[in-house]
């Protein structure tokens, strides 16, 4: 029996899987426990290239996105916009966020175009300038890419850089060729061709074969296999780094007048029915907020009045693997990769995850995959149901059965 149980708006939604010839369990799930609502802050506050930034609802609409905040507030033109719809990577910049379960600091890439400003609570954000510029000096990644030719016209260069900067650090500067190329597939580039661009990059890999590395000495350029010797972005005038972590546990309510939409970042399950209850709110009036990838696809309603933001439900981004593996609803598509390899690993039982992980590592590109969830992607799929959602087929294919409870 495999199974997964995850949570949609205003319903639990349970999944199984009969296998034929031995027993097995994942699961999608939370514990629905009672618990306090924390202390209500009335604006979020995130850091970008090290300085402390506050936003209130009287600055930016309930739909402002952070590149919109990037470029208009924060006056960095370096981070463009294009499609709009997270398919092109020339918004793509970096975020720390604090993960809800293992409380550290995490880094990833991520589509500024989609993710929403308001989502940023307790983020720190860099931009193409928080790395380097010509006043501080360049980071090795702006560097390289100039040194092997692979920039023409310049526009997809801040994504390009972004994302291969994300990947270095969140892999600690341990990264092969094939993860170089994985890392980009989310970035277009229509004038300079992709192989300066992949040759640059992959003379970070570890794997880099040695006529890179006598080219990489040809053009004077000296290696750093440690990511702790590449330059960090500090905020001007500082002695220590800024950053928006100590925000993390607060819970953030924002009224927005006159059109009376509000915002709620909640910690806990209940918190999102409490508010459910409390606002009246029916179906259609509206959304459960995680990465926000989906407005790529089907732009959201109008006429929404409620935004929940639930990226820091912690019952719904836990995971267990034991005798059955418990994933959360809110788990994000990377993480659910590195757990599936996790439980192949850890039971042979589950050797059959690596398929599904490397058929989940299909969808989309890495900076949507790292804040869209596995929820979400099942319940655009629900309500658009011409979506092609590969989650949908893989389940299908595996004869998942559906059990919703309220």
């Amino acid at each position: 029996m495999v199974e997964w149980v995850f949570v949609v708006p205003r319903v639990v939604w349970e999944l199984s899987v009969e296998l034929a010839s031995w027993s097995a369990n994942i699961s999608l799930g939370f514990a629905l426990e009672l618990r306090t609502r924390n202390s209500v802050v009335m604006h979020v506050k995130f850091t970008i290239n090290g300085k402390l930034y506050q936003v209130s609802p009287d600055q930016l609409p309930i739909d402002a996105t952070l590149n919109t905040f990037i470029r208009t507030k924060a006056h960095l033109t370096g981070t463009k916009f294009m499609c709009l719809e997270g398919g092109c990577g020339v918004c793509i910049v970096n975020v720390v966020d604090t993960h809800p379960v293992t409380k550290q600091r995490i880094t990833f890439s991520v589509n500024s175009c989609l993710f929403s400003v308001y989502s940023c609570h307790g983020m720190d954000i860099l931009t193409v300038e928080g790395i380097g510029s010509k006043a501080t000096g360049y980071h090795p990644v702006q560097e390289r890419l100039a040194q092997f030719n692979g920039t023409q016209c310049g526009y997809c260069s801040p994504g390009m850089v972004m994302s291969m900067y994300s990947l270095l650090e969140a892999n600690n500067g341990n990264v092969t060729m094939e993860d170089v190329e994985k890392g980009l597939a989310g970035n277009i580039c229509r004038c300079t061709g992709y192989r300066p661009i992949l040759d640059a990059f992959k003379s970070f890999a570890i794997d880099a074969p040695p006529e890179d590395q006598l080219a990489r000495r040809a053009l004077g350029i000296v290696c750093q296999p440690d990511i702790e010797d590449l330059p960090r972005a500090k905020c001007v005038g500082c002695e220590r780094d800024c950053s928006a972590k100590s925000c993390f546990d607060e819970t953030v309510e924002l009224q927005f007048v006159p059109s009376d939409r509000r915002w709620f970042r909640v910690r806990t399950v209940d918190e999102i029915f409490d508010i459910l209850r409390e606002e009246n709110a029916g179906v259609g009036e509206y959304i459960l907020v995680a990465g926000n990838t989906g407005h790529g696809v089907y732009r959201r309603r109008k006429d929404l009045r409620l935004f929940i933001d639930v990226r820091n439900v912690e019952e719904l981004r836990n995971y267990w693997i034991g005798s059955s593996v418990i994933v959360g609803a809110n788990v994000t598509l990377s993480e659910l990769i590195e757990i599936l390899r996790e439980a192949a690993r850890t039971d042979r039982r589950f050797a059959y995850c690596v398929e599904l992980a490397r058929h989940v590592e299909e969808i989309a590109h890495p900076a949507v995959r790292h804040v869209g969830t596995i929820a979400g992607n099942l319940t655009l799929k629900h309500r658009h149901p011409e979506f092609p959602s590969d989650l949908y087929l893989l389940f299908a294919a595996l004869g998942v059965e559906m059990t919703i409870g309220k």
